[in-house]
């Protein structure tokens, strides 16, 4: 099949059709960079999944007595949702990263609640670190042939309809395009008062401290990893205060409906950070 390429039968739906044709473009565009990104957001989401679920049949075997143990397991599987808010505040995990739970249910029904394994804090500690320290780590290995390929604009489709000229748009990450200030300064006050409060290294703050403060959002993991990853423009696996207030903003969009762009626009990153992203082909 192909694109339409006679005049519009309805004039009214040119926007549409024109949006609906660049964002068919701008995915076809962007496959090559998708991958590295694609696969640690698995990795994330997956290994969050494995932390809630240890800690959901930790909780369940915490709870089980010595005498009643099948009226007890019915209990708590019809208030699997009380099990979850529970362990949601305790360790103010996002309710996205929770398993369906008439599906959880479900899969309870066949188990002995007395035959599960304990729980290996260890483990968790250590999942809990990866999550805010190697996966931002990783993040900020991203292969280097993939910056210098947008750099250069090698590997791109280039001429026809893939040619594309910005125009000034006011909604989302696109909030600011055009104009002189940087868009992230207006909450910036804001920010930095919470910026202030965090404990910090030499003027940042590491992804174990800042993940905290992200999560307070109870965006999902997979979101905040992009976030973090956008916010992290110099790569360093810390936050600045302009990197933070950037996180901060992102966060912001997304909590209003808006989607988060794969790569940060060029309006979005933070003044102090512009010249050294163009060297690196941002």
């Amino acid at each position: 099949g192909s694109f339409w390429n006679q005049p519009l039968q309805c004039a009214a739906n040119r926007d549409l059709f024109e949006k609906e044709q660049d964002d068919l473009f701008g995915d076809l565009e962007e496959l090559p960079r998708f991958a590295t990104v694609r696969r640690l957001n698995d990795l994330i989401k997956r290994a969050t999944l494995a932390k809630v679920n240890a800690l959901i049949i930790s909780h369940l075997k915490g709870q089980m007595p010595v005498l009643g143990k099948e009226g007890k397991k019915k209990e708590l599987i019809k208030k699997l949702d009380e099990v979850y808010k529970k362990i949601q505040d305790e360790h103010n995990i996002p309710e996205a990263d929770f398993p369906d739970i008439d599906n959880m249910r479900e899969k309870l029904k066949k188990q002995d609640f007395t035959k599960f394994p304990v729980l290996h804090k260890e483990m968790i500690a250590k999942v809990d670190r990866m999550l805010s320290e190697d996966i931002p780590r990783l993040m900020s290995l991203m292969p280097r042939e993939q910056m210098d390929k947008k750099a250069g604009g090698v590997g791109l489709i280039k001429g026809g309809a893939f040619t594309k000229t910005a125009m000034p748009v006011g909604t989302g990450a696109d909030e600011g395009i055009g104009e002189r200030e940087w868009i992230v300064s207006r909450d910036k006050p804001k920010y930095d008062n919470i910026f202030n409060s965090l404990e910090q290294v030499e003027g940042k703050i590491t992804g174990r401290i800042a993940r905290e403060e992200l999560i307070k959002s109870k965006l999902p993991s997979k979101e905040l990893g992009k976030i973090w990853r956008l916010a992290d423009v110099d790569h360093d696996g810390l936050l600045d205060d302009e990197e933070f207030a950037l996180a901060m903003h992102l966060i912001k969009v997304k909590i209003e409906g808006h989607q988060i762009p794969e790569d940060l626009p060029d309006h979005l990153i933070p003044p102090i950070h512009r010249e050294g992203a163009q060297k690196n082909g941002f």
